[in-house]
């Protein structure tokens, strides 16, 4: 018999080994998160992620290095860092970017901006930044104060996970329905930015409409222009009735808690 039988003895067959493919952005997030951070890998890892075209790992390159962590501060490049993994449109850089924006680190402060940034990095479900737009709509920070849409977020950004919480904000029974239906509108990314823009608009209209009156002169005969913006604002009933209407007793805070 042919020894060469392929019968006789054994055969040996090569299995390809595979490694998994190493995430520097996974790698350096587990260094930065992790119960005793070790910021200098992590580092190293976020600038593999960035030079490998990852927007997050631009945007926490950029983070690390506004807040000196890992590697020697320097706001100015970091701004610089976070504003394009903004442009990239990664949330991280965005909400970053809004918080040097609205702070005025590396640069000089910009709040129109900063809460746009904010609007940008909440529309993709980043929970600290729709915390921190919640912030700006309640005390009017760059934007004109809407309390029910703050309070409305607050809620979104608990459903998202954010810890933060703030601090006296109540509910009111009156309140209630419009805050959750506003939560969950706030829900699609492809709404919340047009929402906050309308009511935004809204708002303005309301204040202009409560401007104190002109004075009588010759053409008091003719149409003014405040009652033309008032039946404007009349047609427009809706979001923002509340704001119109006089207030009535309220049956006090409810049980939703931020």
């Amino acid at each position: 018999m042919n020894s060469r039988d392929p019968g006789f003895g054994p055969t040996l067959q090569l299995k390809s080994l595979t490694t998994p493919p190493v995430n520097p952005l996974q790698q350096g997030m587990g260094l930065f998160h992790a119960a005793s951070p070790d910021y200098k890998r992590a580092v190293g890892w976020f600038r593999a992620a960035a030079e490998g075209g990852d927007r997050d790992g631009l945007a926490m390159l950029g983070l690390c290095q506004l807040e000196g962590l890992g590697m020697p501060a320097d706001p100015v490049q970091a701004r610089a860092l976070l504003e394009k993994a903004a442009a990239k449109g990664s949330a991280i850089g965005r909400f970053q970017f809004g918080r040097v924006l609205m702070t005025g680190r590396g640069g000089p402060a910009d709040e129109g901006r900063g809460l746009s940034a904010y609007i940008a990095a909440a529309a993709v479900g980043h929970a600290e930044a729709t915390f921190n737009l919640a912030n700006c709509l309640y005390a009017g920070v760059g934007c004109v104060p809407d309390r029910l849409a703050a309070k409305a977020l607050y809620l979104r950004s608990r459903t998202l996970g954010c810890a933060l919480r703030p601090q006296g904000v109540r509910v009111q029974q009156r309140e209630l329905k419009a805050v959750r239906a506003l939560a969950q509108r706030f829900a699609d990314p492809n709404r919340l930015v047009f929402l906050i823009q309308e009511r935004q608009q809204e708002l303005l209209l309301v204040q202009a409409v409560a401007k104190p009156r002109p004075r009588p002169d010759r053409n008091a005969g003719k149409t003014q222009p405040w009652l033309l913006a008032a039946g404007v604002m009349a047609a427009m009933a809706g979001t923002l009735g509340q704001y119109l209407r006089p207030p009535s007793r309220d049956a006090g805070p409810t049980t939703l808690t931020f």
